[in-house]
């Protein structure tokens, strides 16, 4: 069985590159291997919610899911940062750059509208439950699946996670860091309208974000605390759960009730030392998991998809081998730049808000109200946190 790209695993990354290279050209052909049964069960959700920008919601128009995500995303059209008991803020206003910052869509949506529309591909074929037991690199790749079936393609793309097997089965050197934190995610019911408003509130043992869901009285939670805090904080019963989220919270939102369950994720930063190996490329977390304190994980990797699009588009009309060795290297260097300034990124706010150094907290502080009051500086923020 012949294709032009053979994608192993269909969760989020997998399935928005296969749909988004369906764009560049109706003729290529695309496999995706995946060890769960995509295509039958709808996903659940985990508690989890992504912050997708707008840029990455252009891409989500271009592959055909953004209107049937309107009906369930929250708009955020102002993000307020805040930091513990400091008098000074920073406030990001959409209508500054003209529109909104991005939307939060509780990530089982996502998925869901993923498989939806991968479905009504031709041109798309899901080998699933399947997993491979044999990949080659000869003249191609030729990936062999549990059932016996062979797949011969042109790339093989790495979409399996941030604990990719693919990374770890040939050797591709990758840098950990454990922060010893954990994220609390749920969802929670408020007396006051969020909005539209997004909160970061920067507070001593980790940050806590609230993140408007599409009801006006709903926000999705991310609760960043040290490890054996978070596990005290999970222990605890839903009165003093929901007394300990009301002091973090701050009452900006006034009287709040946890209406999902609690789910908690340990926070690991990865990042690969090269994006390839002979043919394959690693995309998404495969390639390079950041702090999730900027919310920008999946639009990372929607920035590396786009990379490999136009990519593969300038080798089409330039009559050239999409396989060529210079574009597995043009993508690699891009993509690897990309993901290094948010990987940089992520890991200096997370330090410099979680220190308990006065002098760096009078710096921080002054440096929120400096963004604040310089137009300029300002705005390039904003378009930064919208994706531009």
């Amino acid at each position: 069985m012949n294709f032009d790209f053979t994608i192993i695993g269909g969760s989020f990354a997998g399935m928005t590159v296969a749909l988004a290279l369906t764009q560049v050209s109706p003729d290529l052909k695309i496999a995706i291997i995946e060890k769960q049964d995509i295509l039958k069960a709808d996903r659940k959700r985990d508690g989890r919610a992504y912050a997708i920008s707008s840029s990455s919601l252009k891409l989500f128009k271009e592959i055909g899911i953004y209107d049937a995500l309107q009906t369930e995303a929250g708009k955020i059209s102002d993000i307020k940062i805040t930091d513990y008991k400091s008098p000074l803020f920073l406030d990001f206003l959409g209508r500054e750059t003209g529109g909104d910052l991005g939307h939060i869509i509780e990530n089982y949506h996502i998925h869901n509208a993923l498989r939806d529309q991968i479905i009504q591909q031709k041109n798309i074929t899901v080998f699933a439950p399947n997993f491979y037991e044999e990949i080659k690199f000869e003249d191609g790749v030729s990936v062999k699946l549990n059932d016996g079936k062979i797949l011969n393609s042109k790339f093989l793309l790495a979409c399996d996670g941030r604990f990719s097997k693919l990374r770890e089965l040939y050797q591709i050197h990758t840098t950990t860091k454990k922060y010893g934190q954990t994220a609390i995610v749920f969802n929670i019911s408020h007396e006051l309208s969020h909005k539209n408003i997004a909160h970061e509130k920067f507070l001593p043992g980790g940050p806590l974000a609230i993140l408007p869901l599409k009801d006006p009285n709903h926000s999705s939670i991310v609760w960043i605390a040290p490890e054996q805090t978070a596990q005290a904080i999970m222990a605890l019963d839903e009165k003093n759960f929901t007394a300990q989220l009301g002091k973090k919270m701050e009452d900006v939102l006034g009287k709040v009730e946890v209406i999902s369950e609690k789910f908690s994720y340990p926070l690991i930063a990865i990042a690969a030392e090269k994006f390839f190996h002979e043919r394959m490329l690693l995309i998404g977390d495969a390639a390079c998991g950041v702090h999730p304190i900027a919310g920008q994980g999946f639009n990372l990797a929607i920035a590396g998809t786009k990379i490999l699009c136009d990519l593969v588009k300038q080798n089409l009309y330039c009559g050239l081998d999409i396989s060529s060795v210079a574009l597995i290297e043009s993508y690699s260097k891009k993509a690897k730049s990309e993901a290094k300034k948010m990987l940089v990124a992520t890991d200096i706010l997370n330090s410099l808000f979680e220190t308990k150094s006065l002098s760096i907290g009078l710096v921080r502080n002054f440096g929120l109200g400096l963004v604040n009051k310089i137009p300029p500086l300002k705005k390039f923020f904003i378009k930064s946190a919208g994706g531009f």
